[in-house]
């Protein structure tokens, strides 16, 4: 009598079935597929050469899925078991589109997709001249200071390259892990991060070039090896009033640093989707995604379904840039900015109207524009030569989407700090209501709701859970 796993495997994948799979396998010896592979045939624009991230609808045992992805001509890379889903690489010379529907014919399959790839949103230009932040008047940051700048439980991850968290601005800024041991390499909480003790390093593999650092498993290491995520993160919570530097959009809240992007600023949808879900959990009330996919990028069930479980379940606030790569032909709205559950923004230019930046992408999708022109923020001084730093310190200027977005992200953190609003949807809610609307300059609701104006957004009557007592500010 078959045993029950053997039962189970035949149940899962029946002889007939099985054999009309494995008449389609490659012959030969097996190589695995690598993200350096030049593309096969078949292979998506925009997303990882030879890569397909697959969903099966109930788990199962690893013995069939080893004989599915045999059959097909691919091998597990990993896993992501928040997700529920499988990495395969695909078999030199085997089709991707072919080897996706062997894998969609099968009725355990829920899908199997490319794994796009996802890129920083920053457009580098020259040096600010001046450390005047003229952004800040423009959304009513000032005021909006008297009434709160930020609550140091309020947790804002930046999903990014890695946060340089050395840097002299961002000290008490990065947020510690209670449940881990620095250096002792035992993933001490249970969480699938080894020594993540000021956040979490996803990249396995270069999403861009081998010359990039990659870990084994996701841990620790969060330094920042581009500068961007540092940028990103020093906008929403570089800290104010200690003398030196910039003064970031929610001067006192925290940050989690959560590395999905490579050295050159690359990541794909599944690294992307695993960070979200760790945020998530971790805690992070608010999560900014400063990069998205390319145009001829496909769109991610993966990807979507960590935003919507972040979204649904913890609660977190999601806000992504639209995307940098408008032109006359082509603007539309970057993943995952473009998703339901997220807060896409767009970017102003530097002009006294407030005018569309040339770059922004724009559509139906995008909620709301901040300033994404002459951006200053904090940089990793290793840095300084490739970047231009200003005086020869940290800080730099720049332009994209990518330093618009975390203004909306250090907005979303006050409004949260100050407790008028608690879920997602009020942030989204509130922000949009108090915006002010932008002239359109040919480019119909290109600003959403117009740009972030948090000084009204704070006013009026807010509440807080103090420690005692329901308090009124």
């Amino acid at each position: 009598m078959p045993s029950r796993k053997r039962l189970s495997l035949l149940t899962i994948l029946p002889a007939a079935a099985l054999a009309a799979w494995v008449a389609f396998a490659p012959t030969g010896n097996f190589l695995a597929a690598s993200r350096s592979q030049a593309s096969g045939p078949g292979d998506q624009p925009g997303a990882v050469p030879g890569e397909l991230i697959v969903k099966y609808r109930q788990p199962m045992v690893a013995a069939a899925e080893r004989v599915v992805n045999s059959a097909v001509g691919s091998k597990e890379v990993s896993r992501a078991n928040d997700l529920g889903v499988s990495l395969v690489a695909v078999a030199p010379g085997v089709s991707i589109e072919d080897a996706a529907q062997r894998y969609r014919s099968l009725p355990q399959v829920e899908y199997a997709e490319p794994n796009g790839i996802v890129h920083a949103d920053m457009t580098p230009n020259d040096p600010l001249y001046s450390r005047q932040q003229w952004y800040y008047d423009e959304i009513g940051a000032p005021k909006a200071w008297d009434v709160e700048t930020g609550k140091p439980y309020i947790i804002v991850a930046v999903l990014d390259t890695g946060v340089d968290s050395t840097h002299p601005d961002l000290k008490g800024a990065i947020w510690t892990n209670p449940g881990e041991i620095a250096g002792n390499g035992v993933d001490d909480d249970g969480n699938g991060c080894v020594d993540d003790v000021n956040g979490c390093n996803f990249m396995r593999a270069p999403a861009s070039s081998t010359a990039c650092a990659t870990v084994p498993e996701p841990n620790g290491n969060i330094d920042d090896d581009d500068g961007h995520g540092t940028f990103v993160a020093g906008i929403i919570a570089a800290r104010g009033n200690n003398g030196i530097g910039v003064i970031g959009m929610a001067p006192n809240v925290t940050i989690m640093p959560v590395k999905v992007l490579d050295c050159q600023g690359a990541g794909t949808f599944l690294e992307a989707a695993e960070g979200i879900l760790y945020a998530a959990k971790e805690g992070a009330n608010v999560i900014n995604i400063s990069f998205g996919s390319g145009a001829d990028s496909p769109d991610s069930a993966t990807l979507e379904q960590a935003i919507n479980q972040a979204h649904d379940v913890y609660g977190a606030t999601l806000i992504a840039a639209a995307g940098n790569t408008n032109d006359p032909t082509q603007h539309e709205v970057a993943a995952p900015a473009r998703y339901p559950n997220v807060i896409a923004v767009s970017a102003s230019d530097h002009s006294a109207s407030g005018g569309k930046a040339p770059f922004t992408c724009w559509g139906p999708e995008v909620a709301l524009t901040a300033p994404g022109v002459d951006i200053v923020s904090t940089v990793p001084a290793k840095f300084c030569a490739r970047l231009g730093c200003l005086g020869g310190d940290p800080y730099a200027s720049g332009s994209g989407t990518s330093l618009s977005t975390p203004l909306v992200s250090g907005a979303a953190a006050l409004l949260l700090s100050s407790g008028r609003v608690s879920t997602p949807d009020q942030v989204k809610a509130l922000l949009q209501k108090t915006a002010l609307s932008l002239p359109d300059a040919g480019s119909k609701g290109w600003d959403g709701a117009g740009m972030i104006q948090v000084d009204k957004a704070l006013a009026g009557k807010s509440y807080q859970l103090g420690l005692t007592a329901l308090t009124k500010n």
